[in-house]
């Protein structure tokens, strides 16, 4: 197989925000719909609860696209949250429905990248980056970490997700199983870059192949290893729905009444803690303090 180059940063980074400038409402109905999106939102929600409360002043949120955890964010802290993304038409999307809502923290709108933040050294108490953005960095990932680093304050907190090769072929598998090309995956899985994900994670630009983006995969011993090198302590980390993550039907039953939705939370929780079962699911949330 012919090696697939490495893109420039900045030809990636342009890649990436005129994608998700086409694809904001595609964005803002990730987590909405069906009961297992629900799930997986939930779950961030109260790992972002457990992790960043009123003690944390202003907060960054890097990549919040059109704003889901937004609101929350700002119900959280005490007082600024700054929301930076790659997208104008998502941090457009972003200030619309911030209208909308309220919450007692400041909202400043910002255009950036997280490789070279437009913001003081020390400057910030809490750092939330969900959505994959540092596999989104591809090889700069490292140099996005360290970025996060110089903003933070010392013992400021960074909560960020990551998808495992285990993960995101799970969850490419369930995708072509709905959408009725499963067989052609299977028949030919070096066409999808199973082996390279699986091996070293890296997943070149190859959208002929169905791989739209280069990204970086990580397993949870790759995420504690790259945050400490960049001076982060690893605190917490959890699966995101292991159980019922590509499972639609155990996500929809639990749906149906308050106690059985409650009881699916508090397993998923239980089980997405659990060593060896932290790359299942819908990847994972990782909770780090910085050095």
């Amino acid at each position: 197989m012919a090696r697939q180059p490495v893109q420039p940063a900045r030809t990636r980074r342009g890649h990436l925000r005129r994608t998700f400038d086409a694809r904001v409402d595609q964005e803002w109905n990730r987590y909405a719909g069906e009961a297992r999106r629900l799930l997986q939102r939930t779950l961030r929600e109260r790992f972002l609860r457990r992790h960043v409360d009123a003690t944390r002043e202003t907060l960054l949120e890097l990549g919040p696209g059109p704003g889901r955890f937004t609101p929350l964010l700002r119900q959280l802290v005490r007082g600024r949250v700054l929301a930076l993304d790659l997208s104008r038409e998502s941090l457009v999307a972003g200030r619309r429905r911030a209208r909308r809502g309220a919450g007692p923290a400041q909202l400043d709108f910002l255009q950036g990248a997280g490789e070279h933040l437009p913001l003081p050294s020390r400057s910030v108490d809490a750092v939330v980056a969900l959505g994959n953005i540092v596999s989104f960095a591809a090889r700069d990932g490292p140099a996005l970490l360290t970025e996060l680093h110089r903003v933070l304050r010392r013992k400021g907190i960074l909560v960020l997700d990551f998808p495992s090769p285990a993960a995101s072929i799970q969850e490419f598998l369930h995708l072509a199983a709905r959408g009725r090309f499963l067989s052609k995956v299977l028949r030919r899985p070096d066409y999808y870059y199973f082996g390279r994900v699986l091996d070293s994670g890296y997943q070149p630009y190859a959208p002929a192949r169905l791989a739209r983006w280069e990204f970086q995969f990580y397993t949870v011993a790759d995420a504690t290893r790259e945050l400490s090198r960049a001076g982060f302590r690893a605190v917490d980390a959890m699966s995101v729905a292991p159980l019922a993550a590509h499972q639609d039907r155990i996500a929809t039953i639990a749906r149906r009444e308050r106690k059985t939705w409650e009881t699916l939370l508090t397993l998923e929780e239980q089980v997405g803690r659990r060593r060896g079962m932290q790359e299942s699911g819908h990847g994972f949330v990782v909770a780090a303090v910085r050095r």
